[in-house]
């Protein structure tokens, strides 16, 4: 029972890891894709910029212009510094113009928000100092506690002593108290004081709940969702949670990348984290955008930080992009031997189907002279195949006739010995000078040879006709099966050629056959040799 919740402890810890990976490598394709981007972004933002000048441009009261330049001034603070500056100063010179104490310490707060960006924290601490919280509203007032607690903040990062970073982070801390005592509980603004304090104050778990609040607030706000992601990912970071916190660094520089900011710190931690993995190409991609932003905005600290990694990100990576290309020079000099074998098999394989194709055209050659010999032997075949029907059929009709003779014999020797014993000696001699038992018999002769003929050969008629001029065509008359002239080419096509036979056959005389088949010839639409050639192979 042990072994097996250990195993889904482990199924279930791979497959939350698994997920969290796929994920992760969502939003890094995402990121990749805004970063590409990112000239796009910025010019959506710089339209906006241009809207609010075009805007200053028009005649306005100094309230109005006033407004304008704190919305320009939102524009520019985390995007340009230099003209942020500028716009901080004209908010000071109208606030000053107007004689309004209020809005000149706001403006002012503005200078300071600027200095405090830029790295000089003297001035930005000395405008500060010289304010009086009394003097303030109570947004004023937790605007003003904000840039303390900003100031303290980022000189404890760079204090070079660890008494001084202590020092600086307790004044840090207790801003945070009197920011909270400030705001309105409940407020984002609060909410994220609070979840910075519990931080610092180690308590993880708590931290984590209120950003997770914070986030689910802010996700469908865009840029917004920069803020509770970077928090998020600190927290997870000092956690040992590498996973989720990269999940939301990522989330954060994409909030940062989309909406143009260029002074932020989540897409240069992410390509150290990065960097730590082994993902130098990304890493070096990452770390030089974050170079081009800070550099762009002239936040001075941020430049600083990045400073301090790129050198070493972007060592690593033109070891890796010379190691890729001396690997890709040996891949070359491979692929190219490969190429030159590849090349060489080729020839030997062109050579092989040249051999191959001048068999099989001789292999081809042999079928084809097979073919016409089986052509050959079948067509001999058929021609025996019709020889021996037509000795078949003609043996037993041969059969018939003689035994049909035989008994017309018979019964005539019958008839002429009843004759003579009844002394009919005057018929007797009437019947044996008769032709009319010739005549008939012959008669029947022809009919049973046609009748055989056109059983073996039924086209025949139509098959001897077509090589006649169409209007010498022979046809036989009703009650007729073949003419005289059709019965002669008739014995012709059974082989029988010779004349003398052709008339002992049908009786009749040798010149008679012999101008039949003259007759015949010369109605032809073939030459005599021609002609002959073609009745016999009729059928």
């Amino acid at each position: 029972m042990k072994q097996l919740k250990v195993i889904l402890a482990v199924f279930f810890v791979s497959l939350s890891l698994y997920s969290y990976a796929n994920e992760t490598d969502s939003l890094l394709r995402v990121l990749d894709i805004s970063i590409r981007n990112r000239p796009q972004y910025t010019l959506e933002r710089q339209k906006q910029i241009d809207a609010l000048q075009r805007k200053l441009s028009l005649p306005h009261s100094d309230q109005e212009r006033f407004d304008v330049y704190r919305e320009l001034f939102g524009k520019y603070r985390a995007y340009r510094m230099d003209s942020a500056l500028w716009v901080a100063n004209q908010r000071v010179e109208l606030a000053k113009r107007m004689k309004n104490p209020l809005r000149l310490y706001s403006a002012e707060l503005n200078v300071a928000e600027v200095m405090i960006g830029v790295a000089m924290y003297k001035e930005g601490l000395e405008i500060l100092d010289g304010i009086k919280s009394s003097d303030l509203d109570a947004s004023g007032i937790s605007y003003y506690y904000y840039q303390y607690h900003q100031v303290y903040t980022l000189m404890a990062d760079y204090a070079f002593s660890d008494k001084m970073k202590d020092h600086y982070r307790s004044l840090a801390y207790q801003y945070k108290d009197s920011i909270l005592s400030i705001r309105q509980p409940g407020s984002q603004g609060y909410l994220l004081m609070k979840s910075e304090k519990l931080l610092y104050e180690e308590k993880y778990d708590e931290a984590i709940e209120i950003l997770n609040s914070c986030y689910e607030t802010h996700k469908q706000k865009g840029y917004s969702v920069a803020i509770p992601s970077i928090g998020l990912a600190n927290a997870y970071g000092v956690m040992g949670k590498t996973e989720l916190q990269k999940k939301y660094l990522i989330i954060s520089a994409i909030a940062d990348i989309q909406a143009a900011t260029k002074e932020y710190i989540s897409l240069w931690k992410l390509a150290n984290l990065l960097f730590k993995e082994g993902d130098i190409n990304r890493a070096y991609t990452y770390i030089e955008c974050s170079m081009q932003d800070a550099t762009f905005c002239n936040a001075r600290y941020r430049t600083q930080e990045i400073s301090e990694m790129l050198p070493v990100i972007s060592r690593t990576y033109e070891n890796k992009l010379r190691q890729e290309k001396t690997q890709m020079v040996a891949l070359f000099i491979l692929t190219s031997a490969l190429l030159i074998i590849l090349l060489i098999a080729l020839m030997f394989i062109f050579y092989q189907m040249k051999r191959l194709n001048v068999a099989r055209k001789v292999v081809s050659n042999m079928n084809e002279e097979l073919k016409h010999i089986n052509t050959d032997l079948q067509t001999l075949n058929n021609k025996l195949q019709e020889s021996n029907q037509v000795k078949e059929e003609y043996i037993g009709y041969v059969f018939n006739m003689c035994s049909l003779y035989i008994n017309k014999q018979e019964e005539q020797r019958k008839m002429l010995a009843r004759k003579i014993k009844t002394g009919q000696l005057d018929d007797l001699y009437k019947t044996v000078n008769s032709s009319s038992f010739v005549a008939n018999e012959l008669k029947e002769f022809f009919y049973t040879f046609d009748s055989v003929f056109l059983k073996l050969y039924p086209r025949f008629i139509e098959q001897f006709n077509t090589l006649l001029q169409e209007d010498e065509r022979i046809y036989p008359k009703e009650g007729e099966l073949l003419t005289p002239e059709l019965r002669v080419f008739a014995l012709i096509r059974l082989g029988i050629i010779d004349s003398g036979k052709i008339a002992n056959f049908l009786h009749y005389s040798a010149q008679t056959v012999y101008n039949y088949r003259l007759k015949v010839r010369n109605k032809s639409l073939l030459s005599k040799e021609e002609f002959m050639d073609a009745v016999l192979q009729i059928g």
